[in-house]
């Protein structure tokens, strides 16, 4: 399973194959998806923030991964087409 990591000053989203220790010591970096719950990630349901069409391919992956595509098939999709896909505000998201 894929680490997903979430930087809290820039908004950058980065999958990773493994848990990585230099992002882990850094407070500005959090794990929003892997195999087991992340400290202080806040709700088990609660994943990434749905990007804006504005944040890089990477983000829309992990984002289409959160929101149930497997990742192979989320990163062989073009950014427009998992904008297209997953960029709708689902109900009651703003």
């Amino acid at each position: 399973m894929t680490w997903i990591y979430k930087n809290a000053n820039t908004g950058q989203v980065v999958p990773l194959e493994q848990r990585d220790p230099r992002l882990d010591v850094l407070d500005n970096w959090q794990i929003i998806s892997g195999p087991e719950p992340a400290e202080e990630s806040g709700p088990a349901s609660a994943g990434p923030d749905r990007p804006s069409e504005h944040d890089n391919k990477a983000a829309w992956i992990a984002y289409a991964v959160a929101r149930g595509m497997a990742e192979g098939d989320a990163k062989s999709l073009s950014k427009a087409a998992l904008i297209e896909e997953f960029g709708e505000a689902a109900d009651g998201e703003d």
